[in-house]
């Protein structure tokens, strides 16, 4: 969820890869204390199973820049 809060934060911006893996995950440590490398996909599969649990309405907010990154779009803008 941390990802969620951090993209709805800064609406309508494009994150990079490794911009969210600083961001969220902070200076590149995962939960178990293991690096992740800031190219890495562990971003994209956080993305894809947030937009699981947003369902198709909500999932859409979360916008793929491809081969740049992730922004979050509300709804009508």
């Amino acid at each position: 969820m941390e990802l969620l809060a951090f993209l709805t934060a800064h609406p309508s911006r494009v994150h990079t890869r490794a911009n969210l893996v600083d961001q969220v995950w902070h200076r590149d440590f995962g939960h178990d204390g293991r690096a992740i490398a800031r190219d890495s996909r562990t971003v994209d599969v956080h993305v894809s199973r947030l937009r699981h649990e947003l369902g198709p309405r909500h999932a859409q907010c979360l916008v793929t820049e491809y081969r740049v990154g992730y922004q979050f779009r509300p709804l009508g803008s």
